[in-house]
């Protein structure tokens, strides 16, 4: 990995667009896939730096919370329900922890990294034809 960072709220940025058959896919509720990505690339940042401050032992631990509630509570997420609020904070720090990976992470119409590597959507340095102007 890059020893190179994005600084304390990594880089999250919004790619494929509404109409890719894999993006709809993911997101068949419409309403959801117009605002997700967006609710995404507000609030991911946000995590990275949160968490930038917890130990791994926590980050650990985190990681098993947010599994389950994602898997007992994603039709919350996608539909509305009691558990949407929680289980969309915990999607949101669970890309904040897989922003940490090696290349990042890229899902639901958004990518997030901490650190410069090679193809990032985000990077002004990337492919031609990237609109880098929605780099958070």
């Amino acid at each position: 990995m890059s020893s190179e960072s994005h600084g304390p709220f990594g880089r999250v940025v919004l790619v494929g667009k509404e109409t890719d058959d894999a993006f709809r896919s993911l997101l068949p509720n419409p309403r959801l896939r117009r605002g997700l990505p967006t609710f995404l690339c507000a609030l991911v940042p946000l995590a990275i730096q949160e968490q930038s401050r917890m130990s791994a032992q926590r980050i650990d631990a985190m990681r098993t919370e947010l599994i389950d509630m994602i898997a007992e509570h994603g039709d919350d997420l996608q539909f509305g329900g009691a558990h949407q609020t929680s289980a969309r904070v915990a999607l949101v720090q669970a890309l904040a922890i897989l922003a940490t990976a090696e290349g990042g992470v890229t899902i639901l119409g958004v990518h997030a990294c901490t650190a410069r590597h090679e193809g990032c959507p985000g990077s002004t340095s990337s492919a031609a034809g990237t609109d880098t102007s929605q780099a958070r």
